[in-house]
Protein backbone atom coordinates (compact mmCIF):
# COMPACT_ATOMS: atom_id res chain seq x y z
CA UNK A 1 0.00 0.00 0.00
CA UNK A 2 1.08 3.16 -1.01
CA UNK A 3 -0.25 6.50 0.81
CA UNK A 4 -0.50 9.28 -1.74
CA UNK A 5 -2.45 12.47 0.66
CA UNK A 6 -3.79 12.51 4.11
CA UNK A 7 -6.39 15.50 3.86
CA UNK A 8 -8.36 17.85 6.44
CA UNK A 9 -11.23 19.16 5.43
CA UNK A 10 -12.40 22.03 8.08
CA UNK A 11 -15.17 24.75 7.37
CA UNK A 12 -14.99 24.62 4.09
CA UNK A 13 -18.22 26.30 3.72
CA UNK A 14 -21.66 26.16 2.40
CA UNK A 15 -20.73 26.32 -1.41
CA UNK A 16 -17.99 23.40 -0.97
CA UNK A 17 -18.63 20.22 -3.54
CA UNK A 18 -16.38 18.23 -5.51
CA UNK A 19 -17.62 17.93 -9.14
CA UNK A 20 -18.66 14.60 -10.90
CA UNK A 21 -15.52 12.75 -12.47
CA UNK A 22 -13.73 9.53 -11.54
CA UNK A 23 -11.48 8.77 -8.42
CA UNK A 24 -7.52 8.44 -8.39
CA UNK A 25 -6.81 6.27 -5.70
CA UNK A 26 -8.63 4.54 -2.88
CA UNK A 27 -10.29 6.50 -0.53
CA UNK A 28 -10.91 6.37 3.17
CA UNK A 29 -12.56 9.22 5.08
CA UNK A 30 -14.50 9.69 8.57
CA UNK A 31 -16.74 12.52 8.91
CA UNK A 32 -16.07 13.97 12.46
CA UNK A 33 -18.69 17.50 12.09
CA UNK A 34 -21.53 17.83 9.85
CA UNK A 35 -22.65 16.99 7.20
CA UNK A 36 -21.70 15.96 3.28
CA UNK A 37 -23.41 13.63 0.71
CA UNK A 38 -21.95 11.73 -1.84
CA UNK A 39 -22.74 10.33 -5.35
CA UNK A 40 -20.85 7.45 -6.13
CA UNK A 41 -22.29 6.39 -9.43
CA UNK A 42 -26.08 6.58 -9.03
CA UNK A 43 -26.25 6.13 -5.46
CA UNK A 44 -26.22 8.79 -3.14
CA UNK A 45 -24.91 8.23 0.20
CA UNK A 46 -25.90 11.11 3.11
CA UNK A 47 -22.86 11.21 5.81
CA UNK A 48 -22.81 12.44 9.03
CA UNK A 49 -20.64 13.27 12.17
CA UNK A 50 -19.30 9.05 12.83
CA UNK A 51 -19.68 7.80 9.38
CA UNK A 52 -17.11 6.51 7.70
CA UNK A 53 -16.65 5.43 3.62
CA UNK A 54 -14.14 3.54 1.07
CA UNK A 55 -14.37 4.39 -2.61
CA UNK A 56 -12.41 2.26 -4.47
CA UNK A 57 -9.81 4.08 -7.20
CA UNK A 58 -12.06 4.65 -10.94
CA UNK A 59 -15.64 5.42 -9.02
CA UNK A 60 -17.45 8.32 -10.55
CA UNK A 61 -18.13 10.06 -7.62
CA UNK A 62 -19.37 13.66 -6.80
CA UNK A 63 -20.15 15.68 -3.08
CA UNK A 64 -21.99 18.54 -1.71
CA UNK A 65 -21.45 20.05 2.00
CA UNK A 66 -25.19 20.49 4.27
CA UNK A 67 -25.32 24.47 3.49
CA UNK A 68 -26.38 24.72 6.83
CA UNK A 69 -24.36 21.91 8.92
CA UNK A 70 -20.86 21.98 6.75
CA UNK A 71 -18.37 18.90 7.31
CA UNK A 72 -14.77 18.29 9.05
CA UNK A 73 -13.59 14.89 7.80
CA UNK A 74 -10.21 13.05 7.67
CA UNK A 75 -9.52 11.47 4.00
CA UNK A 76 -6.81 9.18 2.83
CA UNK A 77 -6.01 8.50 -0.52
CA UNK A 78 -3.82 5.31 -1.42
CA UNK A 79 -3.00 2.96 -4.11
CA UNK A 80 -2.13 -0.55 -3.97
CA UNK A 81 -4.19 -1.84 -1.70
CA UNK A 82 -4.82 -5.11 -3.26
CA UNK A 83 -1.55 -6.24 -1.52
CA UNK A 84 -3.54 -6.01 1.59
CA UNK A 85 -5.52 -8.68 2.80
CA UNK A 86 -8.65 -6.93 3.97
CA UNK A 87 -12.13 -7.93 2.70
CA UNK A 88 -13.06 -4.27 2.85
CA UNK A 89 -10.89 -3.46 0.34
CA UNK A 90 -12.03 -6.12 -2.29
CA UNK A 91 -15.26 -5.99 -4.40
CA UNK A 92 -17.91 -2.96 -4.93
CA UNK A 93 -16.85 0.46 -5.89
CA UNK A 94 -17.84 1.54 -2.20
CA UNK A 95 -19.60 0.67 1.39
CA UNK A 96 -20.56 2.77 3.78
CA UNK A 97 -18.71 2.35 7.35
CA UNK A 98 -21.46 3.48 10.81
CA UNK A 99 -18.67 3.58 13.26
CA UNK A 100 -19.32 2.09 16.76
CA UNK A 101 -15.19 3.15 17.61
CA UNK A 102 -15.46 6.92 16.34
CA UNK A 103 -13.83 8.72 19.07
CA UNK A 104 -10.52 6.10 18.47
CA UNK A 105 -10.58 6.44 15.00
CA UNK A 106 -10.62 10.42 14.64
CA UNK A 107 -7.61 10.00 17.03
CA UNK A 108 -6.03 7.65 14.90
CA UNK A 109 -6.99 9.70 11.62
CA UNK A 110 -5.77 12.93 13.29
CA UNK A 111 -1.80 10.97 14.15
CA UNK A 112 -2.25 10.08 10.65
CA UNK A 113 -2.61 13.46 9.46
CA UNK A 114 -0.25 15.43 12.17
CA UNK A 115 2.44 12.15 10.89
CA UNK A 116 1.98 13.22 7.09
CA UNK A 117 2.16 16.80 7.43
CA UNK A 118 5.02 16.80 9.55
CA UNK A 119 7.21 14.48 7.44
CA UNK A 120 9.55 13.78 10.14
CA UNK A 121 11.94 10.38 9.03
CA UNK A 122 10.22 7.71 8.81
CA UNK A 123 6.99 9.55 8.36
CA UNK A 124 5.53 7.43 5.69
CA UNK A 125 6.73 4.23 7.04
CA UNK A 126 4.60 5.31 10.53
CA UNK A 127 1.98 6.84 8.35
CA UNK A 128 1.08 3.51 6.70
CA UNK A 129 1.41 1.66 9.75
CA UNK A 130 -1.34 3.52 11.24
CA UNK A 131 -2.98 3.14 8.33
CA UNK A 132 -3.16 -0.98 8.53
CA UNK A 133 -4.38 0.06 11.93
CA UNK A 134 -7.25 2.51 11.40
CA UNK A 135 -8.24 -0.73 8.00
CA UNK A 136 -8.06 -3.36 10.46
CA UNK A 137 -10.53 -1.34 12.83
CA UNK A 138 -12.82 -0.71 10.05
CA UNK A 139 -12.62 -3.96 9.32
CA UNK A 140 -13.03 -5.68 12.59
CA UNK A 141 -16.05 -3.36 13.14
CA UNK A 142 -17.69 -4.13 10.74
CA UNK A 143 -17.12 -8.15 11.07
CA UNK A 144 -18.80 -7.85 14.23
CA UNK A 145 -22.09 -6.80 12.67
CA UNK A 146 -22.47 -11.09 12.62
CA UNK A 147 -22.77 -10.50 16.68
CA UNK A 148 -26.39 -10.64 18.03
CA UNK A 149 -28.18 -7.38 17.55
CA UNK A 150 -28.99 -7.50 21.62
CA UNK A 151 -25.23 -7.66 22.50
CA UNK A 152 -24.18 -5.07 19.47
CA UNK A 153 -27.39 -2.60 21.55
CA UNK A 154 -25.45 -3.57 24.99
CA UNK A 155 -22.09 -2.41 23.62
CA UNK A 156 -23.58 0.75 22.02
CA UNK A 157 -25.34 1.49 25.26
CA UNK A 158 -22.38 0.68 27.67
CA UNK A 159 -19.94 3.08 24.97
CA UNK A 160 -22.48 6.19 25.08
CA UNK A 161 -22.37 6.09 28.70
CA UNK A 162 -19.02 6.44 28.81
CA UNK A 163 -18.95 8.93 26.65
CA UNK A 164 -21.19 11.34 28.25
CA UNK A 165 -19.23 10.59 31.74
CA UNK A 166 -16.01 10.11 31.06
CA UNK A 167 -14.68 12.65 33.16
CA UNK A 168 -16.46 11.19 36.27
CA UNK A 169 -14.46 7.73 37.87
CA UNK A 170 -16.62 4.89 36.17
CA UNK A 171 -16.05 1.47 37.78
CA UNK A 172 -17.36 -1.75 36.04
CA UNK A 173 -19.69 -2.63 38.79
CA UNK A 174 -21.06 0.74 38.30
CA UNK A 175 -21.32 -0.12 33.91
CA UNK A 176 -22.85 -3.19 35.03
CA UNK A 177 -25.80 -1.70 37.11
CA UNK A 178 -26.29 0.87 35.02
CA UNK A 179 -27.14 -1.92 32.20
CA UNK A 180 -28.44 -4.45 34.69
CA UNK A 181 -25.77 -6.64 33.87
CA UNK A 182 -23.15 -8.36 35.77
CA UNK A 183 -19.36 -6.75 35.65
CA UNK A 184 -18.07 -9.95 33.88
CA UNK A 185 -20.90 -10.08 31.41
CA UNK A 186 -20.79 -6.74 29.73
CA UNK A 187 -16.76 -6.61 29.69
CA UNK A 188 -16.88 -10.08 28.08
CA UNK A 189 -19.81 -8.83 25.68
CA UNK A 190 -17.87 -5.26 24.82
CA UNK A 191 -14.73 -6.87 24.00
CA UNK A 192 -16.20 -9.20 22.06
CA UNK A 193 -17.93 -6.60 19.81
CA UNK A 194 -15.12 -3.67 20.12
CA UNK A 195 -11.96 -5.18 20.75
CA UNK A 196 -11.37 -3.60 23.83
CA UNK A 197 -12.33 -3.38 27.40
CA UNK A 198 -14.67 -0.81 28.80
CA UNK A 199 -12.07 0.40 30.81
CA UNK A 200 -9.72 0.63 28.07
CA UNK A 201 -12.38 2.43 25.86
CA UNK A 202 -12.62 5.01 28.74
CA UNK A 203 -8.87 5.40 28.77
CA UNK A 204 -9.02 6.04 24.78
CA UNK A 205 -11.80 8.76 24.85
CA UNK A 206 -10.17 10.56 27.73
CA UNK A 207 -6.59 10.84 25.85
CA UNK A 208 -8.60 11.65 22.86
CA UNK A 209 -10.21 15.03 25.03
CA UNK A 210 -6.47 15.36 26.10
CA UNK A 211 -4.74 15.11 22.56
CA UNK A 212 -7.20 18.11 21.55
CA UNK A 213 -6.79 19.94 24.85
CA UNK A 214 -2.84 19.96 23.89
CA UNK A 215 -3.12 20.71 20.41
CA UNK A 216 -5.56 23.50 20.51
CA UNK A 217 -5.51 25.21 24.16
CA UNK A 218 -3.53 26.88 26.26
CA UNK A 219 -4.28 24.24 29.45
CA UNK A 220 -1.22 22.31 30.87
CA UNK A 221 -0.67 18.79 31.15
CA UNK A 222 -1.41 18.86 34.48
CA UNK A 223 -5.03 20.76 34.21
CA UNK A 224 -5.93 18.46 31.25
CA UNK A 225 -5.19 15.51 33.50
CA UNK A 226 -7.14 16.94 36.53
CA UNK A 227 -9.73 17.88 33.90
CA UNK A 228 -10.05 14.33 32.62
CA UNK A 229 -10.51 12.52 36.57
CA UNK A 230 -6.31 11.57 36.30
CA UNK A 231 -5.77 12.54 40.07
CA UNK A 232 -1.73 11.17 39.42
CA UNK A 233 -0.49 12.94 36.56
CA UNK A 234 2.39 10.25 35.87
CA UNK A 235 -0.08 7.60 35.41
CA UNK A 236 -1.68 10.34 33.00
CA UNK A 237 1.65 10.19 31.17
CA UNK A 238 1.45 6.51 30.94
CA UNK A 239 -2.01 6.40 29.37
CA UNK A 240 -1.18 8.69 26.77
CA UNK A 241 2.19 7.57 25.81
CA UNK A 242 0.47 4.01 25.65
CA UNK A 243 -2.03 5.09 23.55
CA UNK A 244 -0.68 8.03 21.21
CA UNK A 245 2.87 6.49 20.73
CA UNK A 246 4.70 9.34 22.54
CA UNK A 247 3.76 11.53 25.66
CA UNK A 248 1.77 14.20 26.19
CA UNK A 249 4.98 16.77 26.30
CA UNK A 250 5.90 15.50 22.97
CA UNK A 251 2.39 16.84 21.49
CA UNK A 252 3.04 20.20 19.57
CA UNK A 253 0.35 22.91 19.64
CA UNK A 254 -1.38 23.45 16.31
CA UNK A 255 -4.15 24.83 14.73
CA UNK A 256 -5.27 22.10 12.25
CA UNK A 257 -4.05 23.12 8.92
CA UNK A 258 -7.26 23.03 5.89
CA UNK A 259 -6.97 20.86 2.93
CA UNK A 260 -9.48 20.45 0.11
CA UNK A 261 -9.86 16.96 -1.04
Amino acid sequence: MKITSVLFDSQMGKNWSISRSPTKHDILLLVINGKITYTLGDTVIPLQRGDGLFISAGTMRSAVTDPIDPHQMFSVHFNDSTEIDIPLLAGGDHRFIRTISFDYLKQRFSLLYDCWIGQMPCYEIISKGIMLEILGIVQRELMSRQHPSSKQSLAMHIQQYIVKHYREPIRLKELAQHVDRTPNYISSVFKEVTGRTPVEYLHQVRITAAREMLLNTDMTIKEISDYLGYCDQTYFNYIYKKNIGYPPTSTPKRGMKQAVE
